[in-house]
């Protein structure tokens, strides 16, 4: 083992300090500390659901310090830079960018350390959305106006972008078509000054139906359209309106044909016994020998209401039956108030003249007596309440007062 140690004696002492020095290097560089820049997103947080920011924070240069080994194994998502705005209110203000390291780490600086944000209030506003078309149809083929589905958006944001909001576009490519197009493009919100600004707001919808006629040139005419309906809704109910979205269409072909059409029909529909508003798709059947130019369905609305309906009558004059010659009579009190019952269009044609109220006092003796009042009412009217419906009927001898 002598002889072992002794061989190469000097190469294996100098293996074992160059070892000791590598070790030595290695542990001073793991636990020595280092500076890093890194660059960071704010994240805006606390803001109330009334308000909304009308700038965001660009990214902020964060420069942080640790040990070596802690710094080199971080990741962009270790690192989180906010802005509290829970106290916020409306109006541009500057607000402090707090940082958040894991441990062990420390920022050295923070490049901007606050930044300057503009709040606003939410609003909302209706955009109508207008249509460009590109290119052309195939030839000897026409397009005709657009149809969009919804005709305009909902757009929410802040309320001081929203009033410099120009207009919202799709934007449709003919691309040689030789049939009717139905696209999906989205909407694009433009400034003013023409600039997209989509990304800024809450949109709804994002995108919008767009149908685009393609027919080959012919003759064409718009008329209303007639709901065909069966039925009644439940008893108790009646049809206050029946309503078309859209209550006309354009129709295609000959001259001699459209000459002798005033409406087209819609499909049959059958309301039986229904007992709200209805809304439906219903299609749309084209006289014989023309065509559709648009849509082949309409949305029809059926709106109820009840059939009976209520009146409140007041001061209606008492009269008094069968009156005996040489008695007076005093009714308390002498008119009274009626609720009446019945179908809408007689209530409100009702005349009220027609109404009569009675007392009859036949076979009562002289005093104070509780009588039981009687309405006169047309036909197909109901009485729901007499107020009151006894009154007092003082009756006495003309000799003696």
């Amino acid at each position: 083992m002598y002889k072992w140690l002794k061989k190469d004696f000097a190469y294996k002492v100098l293996a074992i300090l160059l070892s000791l020095l590598l070790w030595f290097y290695v542990a001073n560089v793991k636990n020595s500390v280092i500076e890093e820049s890194v660059t960071t997103s704010v994240i805006c947080t606390g803001l109330k659901n009334e308000l909304v920011l009308s700038n965001k924070p660009e990214d902020v240069e964060i420069k942080i310090r640790g040990a070596h080994s802690i710094v080199e194994a971080l990741t962009t998502a270790d690192i989180k830079a906010y802005v509290d705005l829970s106290n916020a209110e409306r109006g541009e203000d500057e607000y402090f960018i707090n940082v958040v390291l894991p441990t062990g780490v420390e920022a050295v600086f923070t490049r901007p350390s606050s930044v300057k944000l503009r709040v606003d209030t939410v609003e909302v506003k209706n955009i109508p959305i207008s249509v460009i078309i590109q290119g052309t149809a195939a030839e000897d083929y026409s397009s005709y106006e657009p149809v969009l589905e919804p005709s305009f958006i909902v757009v929410k944001g802040a309320g001081q972008l929203l009033d410099n909001l120009e207009t919202a576009l799709v934007t449709v490519n003919l691309n040689h078509a030789r049939d009717n197009l139905v696209l999906n493009p989205p909407v694009t919100l433009l400034t003013k000054e023409g600039d997209s600004v989509s990304s800024e707001f809450d949109i709804s919808p994002r995108n919008i139906q767009v149908f685009v006629p393609v027919a080959k040139p012919t003759d064409t005419k718009t008329v209303t359209i007639k709901p065909e309906i069966k039925g009644e809704p439940k008893e108790g109910l009646l049809i206050a309106s029946v309503t078309l979205k859209p209550e006309a269409v354009k129709i295609t072909g000959p001259n001699e044909i459209l000459s002798e059409i005033t409406q087209v029909s819609t499909a049959v529909i059958d309301i039986t016994g229904i007992e709200e508003d209805y809304s439906t798709q219903i299609a749309l059947v084209p006289p014989k020998g023309t065509n559709l130019l648009y849509q082949p369905t309409v949305q029809l609305v059926v709106k109820v209401e009840d059939a009976y309906v209520t009146k409140n009558i007041t001061d209606i004059p008492l009269s008094v039956e069968n009156l005996i010659e040489g008695y007076n009579y005093t009714v308390k009190p002498n008119s009274i108030n009626i609720i009446i019952k019945g179908f809408k269009d007689e209530i409100e044609n009702l005349d009220i003249s027609t109404i009569k109220a009675l007392v009859d006092v036949n076979e009562l003796e002289v005093g104070t007596r509780s009588v039981e009042v009687k309405v006169d009412v047309p036909e197909n009217i109901k009485i729901q309440k007499i107020d009151p419906s006894i009154v007092e009927v003082v009756i006495s001898k003309e000799d003696e007062e």
